[in-house]
């Protein structure tokens, strides 16, 4: 094959590389196709490619032999027979491989060019072609090294319609820009065809196309019986759980080597070089134990992704998949009552695979309590997945995770180790905890302290006070979510104790913000009581928690977090005002109430200005609420009697309540607009957040009738008619009318 110039664009030079680096690996077993219309530059880059891959200038230096065994071999496709498996194996007989393992012992890859003249033969020629496709499976054995394909974008949609097990095979499609470029019209007297655009509808085409079809259904080979056969059976069926495991791999890997502005590299590989050393072990009969080593590998490639925090729905299900089968050859090797006799193959390949493959230092099997409880977590991470690309069921995900650690605690014991029941329980208890969000609410959340406590008792806060501190701490949320459905008491106090234990085993200074986070807790639980046993000693001891949780929480380094804790430091400021104090203690608790709720509205709406929208959706509490209630706090420190000799104080007090009560209702009616709804609509306003946008709204109007009344006691006519130019004309009505 002659090399042709030609312009390569820049677009076209990345796809190149990407292809090239791809091969490059000489990974075994890789299928890739090219989609290239213009010949003259798909001439132009497949001769760069047999000029840059066909020998290996390393391996020549390094092996000293008179034999230079070719890495990458061009072949013309014979369209009056076009069975690119043919072409293969005449050119391994014709070249059969040194034996003195010259090139590493393994076997050239191969680019097959000229698919485009079939455009110029009969249908059945055409066909014939993608059955010899079809026929991947059985001589898979043929491509142990590289397949690279090269076609036009007709015959590449041709290949996915009506070669379906050839393209579930591909290791990635290359498709480089082009505009198409006639085939040669020297094929003899065959019928011209025309172009290939037809070849999709092939399967419609008269009855010899039918007879090709069935033909290849029902067992027959297609492929002629020539003086060269191909060299090797094919495999062994695999079960079923192997084959879609395989078939999310090589899904996976695929859309990866597809996709734009990532290079091939070996780490891409990696699952597929696992899979295919899955392939041998099976095809050798292997023991189960290297099977379950392998396809721990194979999972712990995927684990690794999920933990550097790729946890996408297909990296999660490949790893549960690549877990299961490792328990299922585990037991099944539990289970055999006879010990096969390892063969050298056997014992070949299970070395290969632990150098090459598994990547940590032991290269033995954890424990299978320990399995069952990564396989419980990649359940329980799919559960919490939110994407549009996860279709799984939450509930569904989460009881599966609850058996599975269940399951995994079943199987330890007193010589266990502590740590794996641990793990265990906490995971439990977790699981629990959000599946009570769906269904069985007591009932789960009695599941999860039971197991928050189990796992306490293996747990030294003296030498593990950072687990200690996390399993108290979601205890405590266990409990206080309990707390909201029945015995609040009960469950208040035991959340509180729990929160305390917490406390003392996470340090400021080494874990900041979950020392704040259990402060803010800690808070939000004694408020909580005080609502159940009023008392002022609670109120002040929430106090003292969110203070102290603020000095972590700054507005600079998890701002929703600090508007969020803010907020909560505003309301227990309000209810200490109104329910225990003195006149002037009163007035000093309200007044920090209103600093509180400006801060958190403050931060909030830099938030919003910024269109920050991942800190946004983390707002934990009702902005308009806190406005509301911001305004309230001005309204009451306004009509204190403690203000009644300072009228400027006061009159700046109602200004300020009005304000805030109009921004409410301003707030409430668009949104309730934007929604298409208005205010005393009652249709469509049973979801929670219409329905919460206007109880914000009538709240408002009705502070906002008494603040005007309040500017009519205090200021007089005068006062009244300024607040009433601060009413917007579309308020006007309703107001007039509730006055």
């Amino acid at each position: 094959m002659s090399t042709p110039s030609q312009k390569v664009s820049s677009s076209n030079k990345q796809i190149y590389q990407r292809l090239k680096q791809a091969i490059d690996l000489n990974l075994r077993r890789q299928i890739f196709i090219a989609a290239c219309d213009d010949l003259c530059l798909r001439d132009c880059l497949a001769a760069r490619l047999q000029a840059e891959l066909a020998t290996d200038s390393a391996d020549s230096i390094s092996r000293p032999s008179s034999i230079d065994y070719p890495r990458f071999v061009s072949l013309e496709l014979d369209v009056s027979d076009p069975n690119p498996w043919d072409s293969i194996a005449a050119w391994l007989t014709q070249h059969p491989p040194p034996r003195n393992g010259g090139s590493g012992g393994r076997l050239p890859g191969f680019q097959i060019l000229g698919a485009e003249h079939l455009t110029r033969h009969s249908p059945a020629v055409q066909w014939s072609f993608l059955s010899y496709l079809r026929d991947i499976e059985a001589n898979l054995q043929m491509c142990e090294s590289t397949l690279l394909l090269w076609v036009s974008r007709p015959w590449l949609s041709s290949i996915e319609q009506s070669a379906p097990e050839f393209w579930q095979w591909r290791t990635g499609v290359f498709e480089f820009e082009g505009e198409p470029t006639p085939a040669k019209a020297d094929f003899g007297h065959s019928d011209d065809f025309g172009h290939s655009e037809n070849f999709g509808n092939l399967r419609d085409n008269g009855d010899s196309d039918d007879q090709l079809l069935r033909s290849s259904e029902s067992g027959e080979s297609p492929i002629p019986h020539e003086q060269v056969p191909i060299p090797d059976p094919p495999s062994p069926a695999k079960d079923a759980k192997s084959v879609e495991l395989a078939d999310l791999v090589l899904a996976a890997t695929s859309e990866e080597l597809e996709a734009e502005n990532n290079p091939a590299s070996e780490d891409n590989f990696l699952p597929l070089q696992t899979l295919q050393y899955i392939e041998l072990l099976q095809e050798h009969q292997c023991c189960s134990e290297a099977l379950a080593l392998a396809y721990h590998s194979l999972g712990n490639y995927y684990r690794d992704r999920i933990l550097g925090g790729d946890a996408s729905p297909q990296n999660l299900t490949i790893a549960i998949r690549a877990i299961e089968q490792v328990i299922a050859y585990l037991e099944l090797d539990d289970n055999s009552e006879q010990d096969q006799p390892l063969t050298d193959e056997c014992a070949r390949l299970i070395s290969q695979l632990t150098q090459n493959l598994t990547q940590y230092e032991s290269n033995n099997l954890p424990p299978i309590s320990d399995l069952i409880n990564d396989l419980g977590t990649f359940y329980w991470m799919l559960s919490r997945d939110r994407t549009q690309h996860n279709s799984a069921d939450p509930v569904s995900c989460l009881e599966r995770s609850i058996a599975l650690y269940l399951e995994g605690l079943n199987r330890t014991d007193a010589d266990s180790e502590p740590q794996t029941r641990v793990r265990l329980n906490k995971n439990l208890g977790i699981a629990a905890a959000d599946l009570a969000r769906y269904q069985d609410k007591t009932e789960n959340l009695q599941q999860a302290v039971a197991a928050y406590q189990q796992a306490l008792l293996d747990l030294d806060p003296a030498a593990e006070p950072q687990q200690y501190a996390a399993a108290q701490n979601n205890l405590a949320t266990a409990y206080w979510n309990l707390a909201q459905d029945g015995q609040p008491i009960v469950y208040l106090k035991s959340a509180i104790a729990a929160y305390t234990q917490a406390l003392c085993c996470y340090s400021p200074d080494r874990e900041p913000l979950n020392y704040a986070g259990v402060q803010n807790n800690l808070g939000t639980a004694c408020w909580n009581l005080a609502q159940h046993e009023p008392s002022e000693l609670l109120l002040v001891r929430a106090i003292d928690a969110y203070r102290e949780a603020l000095k972590y929480r700054t507005r600079e380094l998890v701002p929703a977090a600090a508007a969020a804790t803010y907020n909560n430091l505003g309301t227990a400021y309000w209810h200490l005002a109104n329910q225990f104090q003195q006149q002037q203690a009163r007035t000093e608790s309200l007044q920090q109430a209103i600093t509180a709720y400006e801060a958190a509205l403050d931060i909030a709406a830099k938030l919003v200005s910024e269109a920050l929208e991942e800190d946004r959706t983390q707002l934990t509490f009702d902005t308009l609420a806190a406005r509301n209630n911001l305004g309230l706090a001005h309204y009451q420190l306004a009509t204190d009697p403690d203000f009644a000799v300072n009228k400027d104080a006061q009159t700046s007090h109602l200004e300020a309540a009005l304000h805030h009560q109009l921004q409410v209702c301003a707030a409430s009616g668009q949104y309730l607009q934007d929604k298409g709804l208005t205010y005393g609509d009652k249709l469509n306003l049973q979801a929670p957040v219409n329905s919460q946008a206007a109880d914000s709204r009538q709240t408002a109007l009705s502070y906002i009738v008494k603040t005007i009344r309040a500017f009519y006691s205090e200021c007089g006519l005068q006062g009244q008619n300024l607040a009433l130019s601060k009413v917007p004309g579309d308020l006007l009505p309703e107001i007039l009318r509730r006055l």
